[in-house]
């Protein structure tokens, strides 16, 4: 969350570069150093992409089979790396089958492979299951990359969905767990942002999730400096060209949100609230959180949308987590009224404004898949938690949808902050007190999330994996259902996982 970053600088120190346990470039797969992706995923294309050692331009062939040995290949063709995009290549593959599974790979002249990557499709009609991992903010230096591993050996996650800070703009000195030995400096022009991708793809936990799942991403505040102005357009550029994005609108880059089909189950609404948040206003005085052309743009998507869920992919919380003078003494953080004044709470009315349309004209199911604060969260939507008349905290009747937050992937929680581990159980007491729509909450370990999606129920686990140390564990904490129709999160919750398909 934005009130954990404001942390001073550590100076510069003047030594020999030197990595921690972790990073690394893939040199068994030379000069294709820093791994393969895939994203942005329709019925019949994905994006793939790599980048090769800086050199000269190179020619590089690709290619995308049904097999891992590439004795079926289905597509392939040339294209070159060049400086102007720091010798990242990206192309959407067209013309693919729906919802199914290839396996992708990138060659020099000289026949030097890459490793193999692995693509899906999206399905279309009748669609009975599909399964998300969502994650967010995640700190290279804060530690280990654990929970990205753990995702990639699991095969009943579909896709992967982050949902911002997916790199981090400057280290936080209260978290330094895995430093070089050159302090990292703050990004600050293109060629920063650039050095900073490149520096995440050595870390070999991250490049095993490019490589075996297919992303759908969004940016926040620190993949994209956007409080420092004038330097976000480098931002921007450098994080389309080392995620495998396709760019909504070339004239406006800046335009990242977009939608995703999952056949008649499920559209996935990716939105972006961090550049347009109060700079026009939908009225005299009234500011927007969504800037006018989005806001239009998702609550049309919202109406026409025939599909059983809705799911918004959100950066910053929704729903309100709301504080008092007490908690603001204990944590130092927010105003005394909301922990985050800068999220969707400090734009009640406009937010109001979409609750009123949801409910108005009956659109169910909405769910809503949040990232940045850090910790884990189970809410519905409302906007008048505290009023017994129009919502009923025990069962959830009242609710006009749901919302979930990530637990970071390795950025400070409230453990890490230093805020005395005694306070925290008080703290997490006062706010399930003052926020009557907080079916659960849990402020201090980090990790993912799944949604596993059925026309039935949207159920969401929670899972959970040390970051201090490079280790296979992991732990399920608990799972919470949504059913169809209901609009609201079931009081039961589930103590055991459904059922794991682990990768060989």
């Amino acid at each position: 969350m934005r009130f954990f970053y404001l942390m001073m600088f550590l100076p510069v120190v003047a030594a020999a570069q030197s990595y921690p346990p972790g990073i690394f470039e893939d040199t068994a797969h030379a000069p294709f150093v820093y791994g393969v992706a895939s994203g942005d995923p329709t019925a019949q294309s994905v994006i793939i992409w790599t980048k090769v050692r800086p050199s000269e331009d190179t020619i590089l062939v690709w290619q995308v089979s049904t097999d891992s040995l590439f004795t079926k290949i289905v597509q392939e063709g040339s294209i070159i790396a060049t400086s102007i995009s720091d010798y990242c290549v990206q192309h959407d593959v067209q013309g693919l089958q729906t919802n199914t599974t290839y396996y992708y790979r990138f060659a020099t002249e000289k026949k030097k492979f890459s490793v193999v990557g692995i693509a899906k499709t999206l399905p279309i009609g009748d669609v009975k299951h599909i399964k998300l991992a969502a994650v967010s903010c995640s700190s290279i230096w804060a530690g280990h990359f654990n929970a990205y591993r753990r995702i990639a050996e699991r095969g009943d996650v579909d896709f992967v969905i982050h949902l911002g800070d997916y790199v981090y703009d400057y280290p936080d000195r209260k978290q330094l767990n895995r430093m070089p030995s050159e302090y990292p400096k703050d990004c600050a022009s293109l060629t920063d942002w650039r050095e900073r991708h490149t520096y995440y793809l050595l870390d070999a936990d991250l490049r095993k999730l490019r490589q075996q799942k297919t992303w759908i991403t969004i940016w926040d505040n620190h993949d994209t400096d956007v409080e420092e102005p004038g330097k976000t357009e480098e931002a921007i550029q450098a994080f389309y060209e080392y995620l495998p994005i396709r760019m909504p609108d070339i004239a406006h880059p800046e335009n990242i949100y977009r939608k995703f089909s999952i056949g008649n189950l499920a559209d996935l609404i990716m939105i972006d609230m961090l550049l347009f948040r109060g700079k026009e206003e939908y009225a005299p005085g009234k500011k927007s959180v969504l800037g006018l052309k989005q806001d239009e743009w998702l609550k049309t998507e919202l109406q026409n949308s025939t599909a059983t869920w809705r799911l918004i992919g959100n950066q910053e919380m929704m729903t309100d987590w709301l504080s008092s003078p007490t908690i603001k003494k204990l944590t130092g953080q927010g105003d005394g009224r909301v922990m985050d004044p800068g999220n969707w709470s400090g734009y009640p009315e406009d937010r109001q404004r979409l609750y009123d349309l949801i409910e108005m004209k009956k659109i169910n199911n909405v769910v809503v898949l949040t990232g940045d604060v850090h910790m884990s969260f189970v809410m519905d939507m409302t906007g008048t938690p505290r009023n017994r008349e129009r919502y009923n905290r025990k069962t959830g009747e009242g609710a006009i949808g749901v919302e979930l937050t990530t637990p970071s992937i390795s950025r400070v929680n409230m453990r890490d902050a230093g805020i005395p581990g005694g306070f925290i159980p008080a703290v997490q007491d006062i706010s399930n007190r003052l926020n009557p729509h907080h079916v659960w909450t849990h402020f201090t370990e980090h990790g993912y999330l799944t949604l596993d999606v059925t026309p039935e129920r949207c159920i969401a686990e929670f899972w959970y994996v040390p970051i201090n140390k490079v280790t296979s564990e992991q732990k399920f904490k608990r799972g919470y259902v949504v059913k169809s129709g209901v609009n609201h999160w079931e009081r039961d919750y589930n103590t055991k996982p459904l059922p794991v398909n682990s990768k060989n």
